[in-house]
């Protein structure tokens, strides 16, 4: 068995494990979540939160780009003028977006939650 052969077989147990991991987290978080159906509030407003956060994110996020951008893109053989090219770059500028904002509420969170315990 040849060593590219070895990493194709790790990578699709990878794979598999993942989706088992993700898949046990959801079903396990849904079971717990219907004792208390508070929590299962909780976590669709969480997901509501985030889904606005995204959509805020994608309709500032530019449809067009730049040269540099296009010369990029035709360096990795795609066509910048394609209708896909300027959907998936929103797509991309609103998950970029969306993760700066997230970056930004858990930093503040953070810098809170350490004045209120010095404060306490």
């Amino acid at each position: 068995m040849s060593l590219e052969q070895l990493v194709d077989i790790g990578l699709i147990a990878a794979y598999i494990l993942i989706v088992l991991a993700a898949g046990s987290a959801i079903v396990l978080g849904l079971v717990n979540s219907f004792g208390n159906p508070k929590t299962l509030v909780k976590s669709a407003g969480g997901v509501i939160l985030l889904v606005v956060i995204f959509f805020i994110g994608y309709s500032v996020a530019p449809a067009e780009f730049g040269a540099s951008t296009a010369r990029a893109m035709e360096a990795a053989s795609i066509d910048p003028t394609a209708d896909s090219a300027g959907t998936t770059f929103k797509i991309i500028g609103g998950a970029m977006t969306t993760t700066l904002v997230l970056i930004i509420i858990a930093v503040v969170g953070l810098i809170y939650s350490s004045i209120a315990r010095i404060v306490r």
